[in-house]
């Protein structure tokens, strides 16, 4: 049973929950194994009563570092301690195997293998679970669809962030824009006696301070600001895909692949190590920028319909 994770953001949380999930699926079967042992520990040989024989777990962690170093262990506390610097993994994988020996229907002897075999690999834009069984095809299911319920329940990469990313960029270059164009209408107006008749005249103009204001707001807030947003924007950004030819402007289109952002996932190292901090300052940013290109509307408004 193999599947993979798509259009989801899983976090270094995510995958620490994952681990300590598995953590206790595993425990659970090494509880099982004591009790048998402890039960047939003093009994005769001839005389045990095995309900699981042999039972072994283990669960590896391993994680492979962008400068080539891969590290192998079972041990969850230093798996937990080599998170700590996730812009430098490149993979990370959880591989967990339970065995043990059960009897047939009206058997005595445990000859009857069962195995489980559960591993989560997970890559910068991909995320995949590979879950194999021996004789335990209904522990399979339910083991199969508690890891995919938490894998899938975090937000979608494609996202209201993405989605709509060209309305948070103008609110936030437009935002500046206008604050800057407050400071140069204010120098203006404080050197007022130092500028031309005519440009005097033109800043008394409704029509050419509040049009021209949006104008002014507009070009400075994109020379100024833009490549901050933008910034922000690119690791998080889909690839581009050529859409085809622009006969009227003889150049080739080109437009988001959104059909293969959505095929992977954006797993919270390695080049997105710090894609959650720009999802959040996206949208703190954009909380507040739309309400001041609002705010601005609102007075363009008012100004127009109380000015002369």
């Amino acid at each position: 049973m193999k599947n993979n994770v798509v259009n989801k953001q899983i976090s270094l949380e995510t995958i620490v929950k994952m681990a300590n999930y598995l953590e206790d699926y595993k425990e659970k079967y090494d509880k099982k194994f004591e009790l048998e042992e402890n039960k047939n520990k003093n009994i005769p040989y001839g005389e045990k009563q095995w309900e699981y024989k042999d039972g072994n777990t283990k669960i590896n962690y391993t994680i492979k570092f962008k400068n080539g170093k891969e590290i192998k262990e079972s041990n969850y506390n230093w798996f937990i301690g080599n998170l700590n610097q996730p812009s430098s993994i490149k993979s990370i994988s959880i591989d967990l195997y339970i065995a043990f020996f059960t009897k047939k229907p009206n058997n005595t002897v445990n000859d009857v293998y069962n195995g489980i075999v559960v591993s989560l690999y997970f890559r910068e834009s991909d995320v995949s679970i590979d879950l194999n069984t021996t004789n335990q095809e209904n522990e399979a299911h339910n083991l199969y669809s508690e890891v995919m319920n938490i894998l899938e329940d975090n937000e979608d990469r494609y996202n209201k962030t993405i989605k709509h990313r060209k309305i948070r960029t103008q609110c936030f270059t437009i935002s500046v824009g206008i604050i800057l164009s407050y400071i140069l209408y204010i120098i203006l107006k404080i050197n007022a006696d130092k500028i031309s008749p005519a440009f005097a005249e033109y800043l008394g103009n409704k029509y050419i301070l509040i049009f021209g204001q949006w104008f002014i707001a507009i070009l400075l807030g994109n020379i100024f600001s833009y490549w901050y947003i933008l910034s922000l924007y690119r690791p998080l950004l889909p690839e581009i895909k050529y859409a085809g030819y622009n006969y009227s402007k003889h150049r080739g289109n080109y437009t988001d692949d959104i059909d293969d952002y959505v095929e992977h996932s954006e797993v919270h190292f390695g080049k997105y190590w710090d894609a959650e901090k720009r999802r959040m300052i996206i949208e703190k940013i954009y909380k507040i920028t739309n309400k001041i290109v609002l705010a601005q509307l609102a007075i363009s408004i008012l100004l127009f319909l109380i000015l002369k």
